[in-house]
């Protein structure tokens, strides 16, 4: 335990609640002290490394704090935890020094310099915990990352002040090595195993066995890997969330285990789920037991487990849900006394038998409820159980822009004032590196109790995110936050993917009436895409030298890419016309405008980083030991982009492009190719008089799947460039049909 003069901590309490420190004399803290700090700012922000003096506080609150003051041209960070210090310095950094760290490029390179502040700045955290994290982000960004990736990606959450992360990574070797005391051969269990980009849907119990079985060499460095992650965040004092035990085995276990009572659990979007072992049953205390000490023995302890009994179906059978869940908790208990649990509000999870048993101050509901229905108290919607606020702005990674900023920005702060039972936030997109925007919002929503400005906050944000002010830039982003960040939680009923983002339909499975690409997404944008294409276009009045930001490089080709997205919604309506109507000159004019679109849209992607295939595709290399394992890494990676699963659960199940994305080379190898098939296929029958042929999309996506091609990660062109391209094409002759005053869509 670090150790400080306690006249200090008193001072420096008091001062919090007065929200003045200017008469606090701190003691210096030694370096070794605050060592994890001061590594991230070395490996991240280099620049300020010198330039800022830490001091770790030894105190009893709970919640994380800090305070900022500037002396002798140094910024002077106190706080409680490592993570206080780096929120506080991350704090200083993005409103004073026009700095901060993002997943999604820098702002201007320059030689920073402290600027001296009138008064001391002091924040403490309106909540305990700040999570981050969905189980899928494991599978839709992060499932073939290596050490440098998550080492960059901890530091950007560490000056966030994210302070509990899940870690899901390596799991599947503590269930290889239970079962394996239960019977189970090596080979027996890794055919039960999916791939790592699938891996985390069967931890949830959705789905196993699908593209696999991995090597034993792979599931060993996802343990090396999981343990080196592990370590970092332990470092940083960042609370790691495992995965529990709940009760999944295999599909055959009862053929290992005659007498046990396992329930079938069915199938989730027609993938054959694992089965599940009445927790009552003798057998489940033992297999618990020896989950947690396998784990234990690779990963170490923690306070905070993931349960997600009955993820999105599944059934109890014969098994009373309090029942189950008494003997859940007791075997978590047994292993890790008072640790949480860990469990989605999502839909009508979790179940009132779960709440009923399950100690109030024990669960860790992270309820994405409120993404898109306001409640006045969820937290007595859930009978009294500790939950987070989770920040939901995004399904399958899907590339688009948009997002709830009223609600996160406004309405969050001052919930945990009103909703006691609400004791933490949650990250929880299903992806991450994408909307840097609503990232920061959200992450700065816990360090606030009162509602923010977003317009004042907006301006801010753009002049951080490129490093310097310009009138242009913060236009376009007002622009943005009326159009596409202007979505609120005003649902009727929990729509859940219905409430994302639109997608875009040049994405879609070819139909001439596609209004999504994912069918259960949006099929309304709700804002003016005129609107939005003013925005683009005041982006880039920006002067020349914004260029050298590489954030504002890749937010030109973000907002460039969701404007050309969006006169899909437009094209299709009359290429429809033209195909019922039989005008085969107007259907061949304007699906001819379709493929330059979305050739066009190629070009601009192509020449960012983030909106590359490839820079997706290159990460499964590392992981391989053979050409025949690169070909089943690539597959794997592929595969959850198109057709997501098997033929049943892609079409039946209907998980095709779930996670469609705006990537250059996914757009113009996969998406083109298969409107081109569609459209030549109309056409044939046009000509023809016949109805046209049937198209086997599922076969279309394994051809593109089963392919080795590489992609180059490595960006193509000028964004700025391209991006004025696009603007003149769309004010050209040839979009005169796009270009329309249009209300919301």
């Amino acid at each position: 335990m670090f150790r400080t003069n306690m006249s200090t901590v008193v001072a420096f309490l008091s001062c919090i609640e007065l929200a003045s420190c200017s008469q606090v004399k701190y003691m210096p803290q030694n370096e070794q002290m605050s060592g994890p700090a001061y590594d991230v700012l070395s490996r991240s922000m280099p620049d300020w490394r010198d330039k800022i003096t830490f001091s770790l506080l030894n105190d009893h609150d709970t919640h994380d704090h800090f305070s900022v003051r500037t002396e002798n041209g140094k910024v002077v960070v106190a706080g409680n935890s490592q993570i206080a210090l780096l929120a506080g310095s991350g704090w200083y950094m993005k409103y004073y020094g026009l700095d901060q760290l993002s997943s999604n490029g820098a702002p201007m390179p320059k030689n920073p310099s402290v600027v001296a502040l009138d008064k001391e700045i002091n924040k403490r955290s309106s909540v305990i915990y700040r999570y981050a994290l969905n189980q899928n982000t494991d599978g839709y960004t992060s499932p073939y990352w290596n050490w440098r990736k998550w080492e960059h990606e901890i530091d950007i959450y560490a000056l966030a002040g994210i302070n509990t992360m899940l870690v899901e990574r390596g799991a599947e070797a503590v269930i290889s090595r239970t079962l394996m005391h239960f019977g189970y051969s090596s080979e027996n269990v890794r055919t039960d195993l999916t791939m790592p980009a699938h891996m985390n849907w069967q931890l949830m119990g959705n789905m196993c066995c699908f593209a696999g079985p991995p090597s034993t060499h792979l599931l060993e460095k996802r343990i090396e890997s999981a343990q080196q992650i592990l370590r970092r965040l332990r470092e940083l004092g960042i609370t790691p969330v495992l995965p529990g035990f709940y009760g999944m085995v295999p599909a055959d276990f009862k053929k290992h285990f005659p007498k046990a009572h396992v329930i079938n659990q069915g199938r989730w979007n027609d993938f054959q789920r694992p089965a599940w072992l009445d927790p009552r049953d003798p057998l489940f205390p033992k297999i618990a037991a020896t989950y947690y000490a396998e784990q234990r023995a690779l990963f170490g302890d923690t306070s905070i487990y993931d349960l997600e009994l009955f993820q999105e179906g599944g059934t109890p059978g014969d098994v009373p849900i309090p029942d189950a869940a008494a003997e859940i908790e007791k075997a978590l208990q047994a292993a890790h006394p008072g640790a949480r649990w860990m469990i989605l509000g999502w839909r009508n999870q979790p179940a009132a038998g779960i709440l009923r048993v399950v100690p109030n101050d024990k669960m860790f509901i992270v309820d994405l409820r409120q993404n898109v229905i306001r409640s006045a108290d969820r937290g007595r919607e859930l009978l009294g159980a500790d939950y987070l606020y989770g920040g939901l702005w995004e399904f399958g990674g899907r590339t688009t822009l948009g997002g709830e900023a009223y609600d996160y920005g406004v309405r969050l702060p001052s919930l945990p004032a009103k909703q006691p039972a609400l004791i933490g936030t949650a990250i929880f997109t299903e992806a991450m590196d994408h909307n840097p925007y609503l990232f920061d919002l959200f992450s700065e929503a816990a360090w606030h109790n009162q509602p923010i400005d977003l317009r004042s906050w907006t301006k801010s944000f753009a002049d951080r995110r490129y490093g310097a002010a310009d009138s242009h830039v913060e236009a376009a982003w007002q622009d943005l936050l009326q159009t596409v960040y202007s979505t609120q939680a005003t649902y009727s009923s929990d729509a859940g993917e219905n409430a994302a983002p639109i997608d875009s339909l040049f994405n879609a499975q070819p139909s001439l009436d596609a209004r999504s690409a994912f069918n259960g997404n949006q099929k309304v944008a709700g804002y003016s895409f005129k609107a939005l294409q003013n925005a683009f276009e005041t982006l880039l009045e920006a002067p020349a030298a914004f260029d050298s930001s590489t954030a504002y490089r890749y937010d030109v080709v973000d907002v460039g890419h969701q404007v050309l997205a969006n006169t899909a919604r437009i094209l299709l309506p009359k290429i429809k016309a033209a195909y019922v109507s039989k005008d085969r000159m107007t259907f061949e004019r304007d699906t001819k405008l379709w493929y330059d679109l979305m050739t066009l849209q190629d070009e601009l992607l192509g020449t960012e980083y983030f909106f590359r295939v490839g820079h997706w595709l290159e990460n499964t290399k590392q992981w391989a030991d053979t050409p025949e394992e690169e070909k089943k890494l690539n597959y794997d990676a592929r595969s959850i982009l198109t057709n997501w699963g098997d033929r049943s659960a892609s079409q039946a199940g209907g998980l095709h492009d779930y996670a469609n994305k705006d990537w250059a080379g996914l757009t113009n190898d996969y998406y083109r190719h298969r409107w081109e098939i569609y459209f030549k296929s109309l056409d044939a029958a046009l000509i023809s008089g016949m109805p046209p042929r049937k198209i086997d999309w599922y076969a279309a996506g394994e051809e593109w799947n089963r392919n080795s091609a590489a992609y180059d990660p490595l960006p193509v062109g000028n964004s700025r460039t391209v991006a004025l391209k696009v603007k003149d094409f769309l004010n050209s002759s040839r979009a005169d049909d796009l270009r329309v005053s249009l209300g919301n869509r």
